[in-house]
């Protein structure tokens, strides 16, 4: 029993070594093959036998070192074409490969553990914890514009950490390692900061070159018999279409949930402006959390910030933008150029906001219990600059809200005037009936009556959910918000790093209130962290799928080699080689699944602009309830093949093989 168990784990475990070599360009792997069998023929017809210990040894090194050489020539070559290609900065399926590669060497090297006399309540940060903090406050230290009694807190900090430092250095091998200058960089790092940045931010595009590189390869090293294997394919056209069904629903389905990951990365991308700065409360991560006094933002609107975070000049001093107001009441933002005279007759573009939350019960259908959903309030100061902060118009006929808030109907009833984004429309109107609510509809919120006095077009924002009212103390006061603001948002006169620039000096310059502030951009991009959650759980999910497409094809090709068993003998007796048998099956693998993965993402491609309900956390708050589209562009489509790709490689390999191993005497019985 004892030997039976061990021979199925070792089987267990050489199946699934083999199928993680199927992930490997086939091309290396069979120039390496000599490695393995010294007498195997691969580029040549034929080769002379290796009649002594010292001659196949030395053909297995030079095997072993040209399949990795060939290897390492095809990602270099699958770099250098997707840096090529016009790809934005930051790709999709990025943060999948960060998560992946944030180990780095320094991970395995042993760190000094924590004493066991030493009180719980006591910290005892990491290696990396320590070096990372000893930086931050070294260059806090370094700047000459902190405030005097944070300096010298700072610098009792900084020679607390160093001494922590010493006292560890020679029990922690880690810690030597990340103090030691030469090895640090490369050791010390996380994998992914080594590898090129196209392997890192477009890694599916890298594959598919790779895989498609490998492939042209494989056809002009040696002829394979692939008219015999599309004809095969063509005779058993039932059996090929099933198999190909089964990649179509699981790549489908892969490409509408990236769509969705997608949707919810082009929300915060359309909401974050780069120039904008967005004011939150000290220790405040989200708006729902912050509470800024009417008093915390008096001089917040006129600071002047002329160095960056290290405390280097800038090229312009960045500034609050000064905007003209028109007859229409509409601001214009003024040039550079523009006189003092006129800066201070216009309007700072300085939005102050309240943000909250409102909870309102649903219509329920019949035989559904009562349910509440949560309406997401933003209650703005003065419409016309914040429609200006944050780019927003009004679709035709409607109109901002007045100064009171409400308005009174015919009958004397009193509503609140609303503005509502795209999203909260269409949610709000199917509780009416009708597709989205429009100008002059009513709904409830709350204790109060709403009536509609325009609707946003928002485009991909965030602010296409929320409802958009005046800070008036009869919407404010029930939430305790009244005589207070959660957020303020102002646009700079610079860009990303302008605002960047402003944020830093208002978090850590500005004496007269702690505030907490942001560029616009990396606030959002702070929220993306569901994001990251929801492509941990799709590639879970993705995997699972994929494992029934796995043994889909290779009981597909399993039968198909088996009915073929004569044909294998014949085309051996032809002169086709085991390799070339090999690719030539793996041929047919591919092909099954080539074309139902393009079958796949082509149904996926129907999902583009669905709408879909989701919400928006950076893990420290309650996050944004958002209304967002589904995309499906050209980086979830190479997902969706390279999917594809990757089953119809794993479900190949190991039916190819046992084709290759066969004797030609044996097949032709």
């Amino acid at each position: 029993m004892l030997v039976r168990f061990l021979r199925t784990v070792v089987r267990l475990l050489g199946t699934l070594v083999t199928l993680g070599l199927s992930l490997l360009p086939l091309s290396a792997l069979l120039v390496a093959l000599p490695a393995l069998s010294p007498d195997e023929a691969v580029l040549s017809d034929t080769v002379r036998p290796a009649k002594t210990f010292f001659s196949r040894w030395r053909r297995r090194v030079l095997a072993l070192l040209a399949g990795v050489t060939v290897l390492v020539a095809l990602f270099a070559f699958a770099v250098q074409a997707v840096d090529a290609l016009p790809l934005p900065a930051n790709g999709q399926l990025a943060p999948l490969a960060k998560k992946a590669l944030s180990f780095s060497f320094a991970d395995v090297v042993p760190d000094d553990e924590r004493p066991a006399d030493l009180d719980i309540n006591a910290s005892w940060p990491t290696a990396k914890e320590m070096v990372d903090t000893r930086k931050s406050l070294e260059e806090a230290v370094a700047r000459s514009t902190v405030d005097p009694i944070v300096a010298r807190e700072n610098v009792e900090k900084l020679a607390k950490v160093r001494r922590q430092i010493e006292e560890r250095t020679p029990t922690s091998a880690r810690l030597r390692l990340y103090l030691n200058p030469t090895l640090a960089p490369w050791l010390a790092k996380p994998l992914w900061q080594l590898l090129p940045d196209a392997f890192v931010q477009h890694w599916p595009f890298v594959l598919l070159v790779v895989y498609l590189t490998d492939l042209a390869l494989l056809l002009l090293i040696g002829k394979v018999p692939l008219t015999y294997n599309l004809r095969y394919l063509w005779v058993r056209k039932r059996d090929t279409a099933l198999t190909a069904l089964a990649f179509t629903l699981v790549v489908t389905l892969v490409v509408v949930l990236l769509a969705f990951v997608n949707g919810m990365y082009k929300l915060n991308q359309e909401t974050g402006i780069p120039g904008n700065v967005l004011v939150l409360s000290e220790g405040s991560n989200d708006e729902g959390f912050s509470n800024l006094g009417y008093g915390d933002l008096t001089n917040v609107e006129r600071v002047s910030v002329t160095l960056d975070k290290l405390d280097r000049p800038l090229a312009t001093p960045v500034e609050v933008q000064v905007a003209a107001a028109g007859a229409d009441g509409t601001l214009t933002p003024l040039p550079a150029t523009a006189t003092a005279e006129q800066k201070k007759a216009g309007v700072r573009l300085a939005s102050k906001e309240t943000y909250f939350v409102m909870s309102q019960p649903v219509p329920p259908k019949p035989g559904e219990r009562p349910r509440r959903r949560l309406l997401q309030v933003r209650a703005i100061q003065d419409p016309l600059v914040a429609a200006a902060v944050h780019n927003i118009e009004l679709q035709p006929g409607g109109q901002w809200f007045n100064r009171a808030g409400v308005v009174a109907d015919a009958d004397g009833k009193t509503y609140v005037q609303a503005v509502l984004g795209d999203g909260a429309a269409g949610t709000l109107g199917v509780d009416a009936g009708k597709d989205r609510l429009g100008v002059g509809d009513t709904f409830r919120l709350g204790d109060l009556d709403w009536k509609v006095a325009g609707v946003m077009k928002t485009g991909a924002s965030t602010f296409g959910s929320e409802v958009w009212v005046a800070n008036v103390d009869l919407v404010t006061k029930p939430f305790g918000k009244n005589g207070k603001y959660t957020t303020l948002v102002v646009r700079t006169t610079g860009d990303l790093a302008g605002s960047r620039a402003v944020a830093f000096h208002l978090s850590n310059r500005y004496t007269q209130t702690k505030l907490k502030a942001s560029a616009e951009p990396d606030y959002y991009a702070d929220l993306t962290k569901t994001n990251e959650q929801f492509l941990t759980w799709i590639v879970a999910l993705a995997s699972v799928m994929a494992v029934g497409g796995v043994f889909g094809v290779m009981n597909t090709m399993f039968a198909s080699i088996a009915a073929r068993i004569k044909e294998v003998g014949v085309l051996r007796i032809l002169g086709f080689k085991r390799w070339q048998l090999l690719i030539s099956f793996m041929v047919e693998s591919l092909v099954i699944a080539a074309v139902g993965g393009a079958l796949g993402c082509g149904l996926g491609l129907l999902a583009n602009f669905f709408e879909a309900n989701s919400t928006l956390s950076g893990g420290n708050g309650p996050g944004k309830s958002v209304a967002l589209k589904l995309v499906v562009d050209y980086q979830t489509v190479a997902a969706g093949m390279l999917f594809t790709v990757v089953m119809g490689r794993l479900g190949g390999l190991v039916p190819a093989l046992s084709a290759m191993r066969m004797e030609i005497l044996d097949s032709l019985r």
